[in-house]
């Protein structure tokens, strides 16, 4: 058991055990039921479509078709990050959990891992147990596992199937106040000098902290091959840091990032003579259909050697977000060296008890090696939210 593991009140369930449950529940043999598991591919979009309507409703707010054609395999080579596996019998959908690759190092160790997403199962099934299933079946397929974050629905099969590691920790930075003083001011007639005031005042603090480390630094947006390409040396240097490190292609950062359908990011680099010392994706997202908020969703910066750019960096984006009237900036990590940085430059920490973190480890001496590093280069990019 990792050090950072919490025991869990009852006893994992295992995949033969899961299998025979499910197989009942489902009548059909046990032998079948594994069988019926398999990856996706492009004739079974419509299907998988179908069920992720039936399940998201109106929470469906893109077209879900680019979505999964450009997230997923579907079976062809050199397509999308992952593969998303299908329970399916007799042509139906009974379930569908997706992956997106990994290739974790740390140290001198390195681990293919999955990264667990877009779990759906027919809503008549809830309770037969096909999501454990499928989350006990998918770690059979990497080294690891990674099942991050949860939901109210979620999080007693992720803490019963999976090794629970710390919480990732989320960090805001206010930029527009006008919603949170208006709520909350008894009076507002005065509530726009106030805010005008504040906002001011939030500008010039970040002016005075930030904004003499960009002196001698290029910041800008990351949009030509060749520029993307000096991630690779850039990401080298972070690796060689004490932290269990994802490595990242810039093939795979451009995919992910840059071509993403449902939430494209903006990459910014800051650059010195030396070449890219640091890098930062961001993409706006959605609060309440008037609000929006600015994420900063993957980070590239070695530290301590990259603070500067760091710091040059969240000059750029507190002003892109002040520009596109975004309400916060908000960066969810989990790294206690970025986050002690963030701290000092205004940054709060907002605990939320669905920034889980879990996973499950064949690969010994990796997972052993893991737990005396609990530093991660974890962010958005590893999960479904964008």
């Amino acid at each position: 058991m990792n050090k950072h593991s919490s025991s869990n009140a009852r006893p994992r369930p295992s995949l033969a055990q899961t299998t025979r449950l499910v197989a009942r529940a489902l009548a059909m043999p046990p032998a079948e039921l594994m069988a019926s598991l398999r990856p996706a591919t492009l004739d079974d979009l419509p299907g998988m479509l179908a069920l992720r309507a039936r399940v998201l409703g109106d929470q469906l707010g893109w077209d879900d078709q680019a979505y999964l054609s450009w997230r997923y395999r579907l079976g062809r080579a050199g397509q999308g990050g992952g593969d998303c596996w299908l329970l399916a019998r007799h042509g139906d959908i009974l379930g569908m959990v997706g992956t997106q690759d990994l290739a974790l190092r740390c140290g001198p160790l390195a681990c293919q891992a999955l990264s667990l997403m877009d779990i759906m199962i027919q809503p008549e099934l809830e309770g037969a147990g096909v999501g454990a299933w499928l989350n006990l079946a998918l770690q059979e397929q990497a080294e690891a596992t990674l099942a991050i974050g949860s939901n109210t629905h979620s999080i007693g099969m992720v803490n019963r199937l999976f090794d629970a590691l710390p919480n990732r920790r989320t960090h805001v930075h206010p930029v527009r106040l006008g919603h949170f003083i208006k709520t909350r001011l008894r009076a507002p007639l005065r509530s726009g000098a106030i805010v005008s005031a504040a906002e001011n005042l939030i500008r010039a603090a970040n002016a005075l902290l930030l904004a003499p480390w960009a002196i001698g630094l290029d910041v800008r947006p990351l949009t030509e091959p060749g520029e993307l390409e000096a991630l690779d040396t850039l990401q080298q240097r972070q690796a060689a840091t004490s932290l269990v490190h994802d490595e990242r292609t810039p093939a795979q950062w451009r995919w992910r990032l840059i071509d993403n359908p449902r939430t494209p990011c903006q990459l910014w680099g800051a650059w010195s003579k030396d070449g890219l010392e640091a890098c930062m994706a961001t993409c706006l997202t959605p609060l309440d259909g008037q609000r929006q908020a600015l994420v900063v969703a993957d980070t590239l910066v070695p530290l301590p050697s990259g603070k500067r750019a760091l710091r040059a960096l969240l000059w750029k984006v507190l002003q892109h977000a002040y520009q596109a009237e975004a309400d916060y900036v908000v960066i969810t990590t989990y790294r206690q060296d970025l986050e002690q940085e963030l701290r000092r430059l205004g940054f709060r920490c907002q605990p939320h008890p669905f920034e889980t973190m879990a996973w499950s480890c064949r690969h010994q001496a990796f997972r052993a090696l893991v737990a005396q590093h609990p530093n991660w280069t974890l962010s958005e990019f590893h999960t479904d939210r964008i």
